[in-house]
């Protein structure tokens, strides 16, 4: 089997790192970089790190660069701190390690929101980037979800990865507010127009397509909390990016 680098990125998840950490405890190099947490995060992660790491955040992309750059194997398998991986999954991974068909490995998901599995609205379509050759790929250089370059075909995993994201309401919210400002930075540097009109339009057909379209409703009152909350978040982020546009033109 190819050896293979596990790397996990963390921050204040002392209620989820142990469950991440130990699902992925097959992999032959075992990588946790810490953004200077404040609760017992790095207490519970180091006894299962073989390389324990700090530093500031700045993004994904360079905490997860910074992480794989310690990484003594040729495979890379990447999860986040609030995620798990199903023994299913990592009897899939290591029998495909055995004779790799591509460069590259992405992962359906399997969501769990406020508590609950959610089927529908948009979450049984989440995937990620899960395991690639260190030295053939690199994240982009983006504040939120980087892709990983070259984006060329990848192998795709049957069995999903858990992840257990926003526990409450009031974590979306925190959450949200960082996102959002930086996707409205981002639109401003791609030269999106910023009008007015975009906080209402974006988000009401964001709704419809979660809720309606992608059949949300069948997640019952979490489905609708879903729906509801992420248009908030689309409404957000198009009204910052109102707000920056002001700025911007303000200072001319």
């Amino acid at each position: 089997m190819e050896k293979v680098s596990g790397v996990v990125t963390c921050f204040n998840r002392e209620n989820e790192i142990e469950r991440c950490l130990q699902s992925i405890r097959w992999v032959d190099e075992l990588i946790v970089i810490d953004s200077f947490s404040t609760d017992r995060t790095v207490e519970l992660a180091k006894p299962y790190a073989d390389i324990f790491l700090q530093h500031e955040y700045i993004s994904d992309t360079s905490q997860r660069h910074r992480a794989i750059s310690h990484a003594s194997h040729p495979w890379i398998l990447i999860i986040d701190s609030d995620e798990v991986m199903p023994k299913e999954l990592c009897d899939e991974i290591r029998e495909e390690l055995k004779n790799p068909r591509y460069g590259r490995y992405r992962v359906f998901r399997r969501g769990f929101f406020l508590g609950r599995e959610m089927k529908h609205g948009g979450w049984n379509r989440d995937q990620n980037n899960i395991l690639f050759l260190k030295d053939t790929y690199r994240f982009s250089d983006v504040e939120i979800h980087p892709i990983l370059l070259p984006d060329d075909r990848a192998g795709v995993f049957k069995h999903r990865l858990d992840h257990y994201t926003l526990h409450t309401i009031d974590e979306f919210i925190v959450n949200s507010r960082k996102y959002a400002t930086q996707g409205a930075q981002r639109y401003l540097r791609q030269g999106r127009k910023g009008h007015a009109s975009n906080i209402l339009l974006h988000p009401l057909f964001n709704f419809f397509k979660n809720y309606i379209l992608r059949i949300g409703f069948l997640d019952g009152a979490h489905g609708l909390i879903s729906a509801v909350l992420s248009s908030c978040y689309v409404a957000q982020k198009h009204a910052k990016l109102w707000e920056l546009k002001r700025q911007k033109k303000n200072l001319k």
